[in-house]
Parts: C-alpha cells; sequence; structure tokens
C-alpha cells in the first residue's frame, strides 16, 4: 500500500524518456538469458538512438559491464531509482524484476516480458490455476480472484505491454494463458542466436569451461551439455554417488567424451560431481556461447532442450522418475512423448549406451517438425530487432534512423 499510495504517484509524474531501457535480469539482475543479449543486440544497434541500461543488484555484473564500455547501474541507489523513474520501457526475463520497489518506480513505463523458455510445463496463470483447480476448496472463482488481486497488487502478475513468444502454438497455448498482457509478439528469443561473436556475450560465462574448448577440439573429443531440472525430492544430483561418477569418468575415457554439466544454483550435492571427464559449469554462468561446441544435450524436464533443437542435434532423456515428476512435481501442460524427440532413459547405463548409438531418422524428422512449431521458421539471430521494429510500430521507442540504416548497408 505505500508503494501504491506514495511511491508509484511521485514516479508517475516523472516524465519518462521514450528511448530509455531499462534491462533487468533475473535472479537480482544476472547478465543471462534473453535480457542479456537484448541488452547486446540493443545497446550497439546504431540505426536506432536508444541509451540501454542494465539495471543489477549485482555490484560484479556492474563491473564486467562497464569493463567493456557499456552502462550498468547498481540497483537500490538513487542514480537506478531515478534511471527507472525516467525510463520509457522496462525489460525483463522473469518475474522477481518488481522487488525492492521496482514495481511502482516503472508505473506508466512500457514492460516487455521475454520470459525465459517454452517447453512443456505449466506456468504463472495457468499453473495456479492448475493448483487451485487440484484442491476443491480454492478452486472456486471467488477464492481464486483474491489471490490474483494480492499478486497484481504486490507486482507478480501485472499487466504487460508485451510478452515475447516464438511461435503462434506457443502464444496461443501457453503465453495467452499464463500472463496478463496487451500483446503478444512473435518475435523469438534473443538467446536463440547463440551468439558469440560480442565480447560483451563472454562475460558471465565460465572461463575454465571456456578455456579448455581449444584443447578439446584438438584432441577431437565430443562434448555432451547435461542440465537437469532441480527438484527438491532428488537426494542427489541426477543420481550421482562415487561409484556411478568413476564408471562413468572411465566411459567417457575410452570413448573421447567429455560431459559438461550445468546444475540449478540450489542443486544439493552438485559441487560434488567430478571426474576427469565430468566438469561443472558455475550454476550462475550463462551457457548459450557454450552451446554450439556441445554435440549433444541430456535433460530430463527442462526447457532448455527446445532452444538446442535449433542445433539440430542429438537430445537425450534421463527420466528414471518419469511419472512421479508428471504427477506431483509442477504439471506437465503437453504430452511428455510427443514434445520430447528423443530416446528416453531410466538409468546412466542405458544413457551412456545410448550415446553411442546413431540417432535414429524418426527423432531427427520430429526434432525438425518441433522446431518450426515452436519457432515458425524465424531466425532467431533477428529476435531482437524484431522485438525493437515492434516496439517501434507501437510508438515506444522513435522507429529506425535511416540515414544510419543507409550508411550501415
Amino acid at each position: 500500500m505505500l508503494g501504491w499510495l506514495l511511491l508509484a504517484p511521485l514516479a508517475a509524474l516523472v516524465p519518462r524518456r521514450r528511448n530509455w531501457i531499462a534491462v533487468i535480469g533475473r535472479e537480482a539482475g544476472a547478465f543471462v538469458d534473453n535480457t542479456k543479449y537484448f541488452y547486446i543486440e540493443a545497446t550497439t544497434d546504431p540505426t536506432r538512438n536508444l541509451r540501454v541500461v542494465h539495471v543489477t543488484e549485482r555490484a560484479d555484473v556492474v563491473e564486467a559491464i562497464g569493463r567493456e564500455g557499456f552502462e550498468a547501474m547498481l540497483y537500490p541507489s538513487w542514480r537506478a531509482a531515478w534511471f527507472l523513474a525516467r525510463s520509457g520501457t522496462a525489460v525483463m526475463d522473469s518475474v522477481e524484476w518488481y522487488k525492492r520497489w521496482r514495481r511502482f518506480l516503472l508505473v506508466r513505463a512500457r514492460l516487455v516480458q521475454l520470459w525465459h523458455g517454452v517447453g512443456f510445463k505449466r506456468i504463472e496463470l495457468e499453473k495456479w490455476r492448475n493448483e487451485a483447480a487440484a484442491k476443491q476448496f480454492l478452486s472456486s472463482r471467488w477464492l481464486l480472484w483474491p489471490r490474483m488481486v494480492r499478486r497484481y497488487l504486490y507486482g507478480r502478475a501485472p499487466r504487460y505491454d508485451a510478452v515475447v513468444t516464438t511461435s503462434a502454438f506457443y502464444r496461443d497455448k501457453v503465453f495467452s494463458g499464463a500472463f496478463r498482457s496487451r500483446h503478444f509478439p512473435i518475435t523469438g528469443y534473443p538467446r536463440n542466436g547463440f551468439s558469440n561473436a560480442h565480447r560483451l556475450a563472454w562475460v558471465n560465462v565460465d572461463p575454465v569451461i571456456r578455456g579448455k574448448l581449444e584443447v578439446w577440439a584438438e584432441q577431437g573429443r565430443r562434448l555432451v551439455f547435461i542440465a537437469p531440472t532441480f527438484r527438491d525430492s532428488r537426494a542427489t544430483p541426477l543420481g550421482l554417488d562415487a561409484r556411478q561418477m568413476a564408471r562413468i569418468d572411465a566411459f567417457c575415457e575410452r570413448n573421447g567424451l567429455e560431459l559438461i554439466f550445468k546444475f540449478h544454483p540450489y542443486e544439493r550435492g552438485a559441487s560434488e560431481v567430478s571426474g576427469r571427464h565430468m566438469h561443472l559449469l558455475d550454476p550462475r554462468s550463462d551457457a548459450y556461447p557454450l552451446m554450439p561446441f556441445m554435440a549433444a544435450l541430456v535433460t530430463d524436464y527442462s526447457s532448455i532442450y527446445m532452444d538446442f533443437l535449433l542445433l539440430d542435434r542429438p537430445v537425450f532423456f534421463l527420466t528414471p522418475d518419469l511419472e512421479q515428476y508428471i504427477s506431483s512435481d509442477r504439471g506437465i501442460q503437453f504430452d511428455y512423448e510427443s514434445m520430447t524427440p528423443g530416446p528416453k532413459f531410466r538409468s546412466w547405463d542405458e544413457l551412456l549406451e545410448g550415446l553411442l548409438l546413431p540417432e535414429p531418422f524418426q527423432f531427427q524428422q520430429r526434432r525438425r517438425e518441433l522446431v518450426r512449431l515452436a519457432f515458425d521458421d524465424q531466425d532467431q539471430a533477428d529476435s531482437t530487432h524484431r522485438l525493437l521494429d515492434f516496439m517501434a510500430e507501437q510508438g515506444w521507442i522513435d522507429p529506425v534512423n535511416r540515414r544510419m540504416q543507409t550508411i550501415e548497408s
């Protein structure tokens, strides 16, 4: 109430600058995911007169971006709060952006939600409706709506000006039911250009793994990326114990493999995973510049597999607890089998054998079908520019400077 009655009215009086864009990353403003690549593309676009600032609670992010000659601000601070109050648009890719009074500072700003994944799990409003329906005493509309109003008041469920989608399928089947938004533009995801040419792309990429890429390439090693979903119910990450890790490491030695693990930051026991050919990525680092170097992906229920399909490489699913996850963890919105174009394994022994087999043709075909369904055959490298064009069409930012576009051409 203090935010709405005091801070929001004050922020509403401040004139907003149309071409100022505040970018707010997930997990207290980490330089990662869709906001990172939107920031890189938008701030380096010479055809637009934009001021794009990464607003973060992390001093290391401000330092890293500033070291490369670009602009970031530490929040909370008077300077960052003033920039938020003046920004015409705020771009985010998660729901934590509203915390620490940011929602009230951004009153009257355009809110553009990029989100952080397309898969098969229910998200936001759809997830809440599904949970309420499972509990009879919460399933009636008059009990669900007060919960929604509360989330709206503290900023978790605002009406966005735009929620970015990757295809007509995901717009209609997922995002239009999961968010309240005026627009659902189909632009694609900035991170899925897998761009690693710009020096900013390598900020917040694990330096140890990056430093080994050239050596592994010279040795002809095959890199396999392993990215599981976090679950509270799991005692050890992916069921790995000392005996299993020793067997996996020996298998990798014999078959020229390097396993690159990316665990959730909250995964218990992840730091104990080790071996000569088993490597841990910093869990808060950015894996996307590394993805083009990976020959295959292993996951269970993480939506990262859908992005990896764009590389047209094999995906393997390690799902020893499939029935339990579907029934009790987060709720799956689509049929798991039809949405996962790769072999399913119940154990590490089965997975290791599968990694050596040629990929069946039906999975290659299904993988390409899913890419068309999920990404509408759009070049993901142009996602940010499509979004900026949409924002210009709506009058939220200035249109392209045609003179500068001609010079660039």
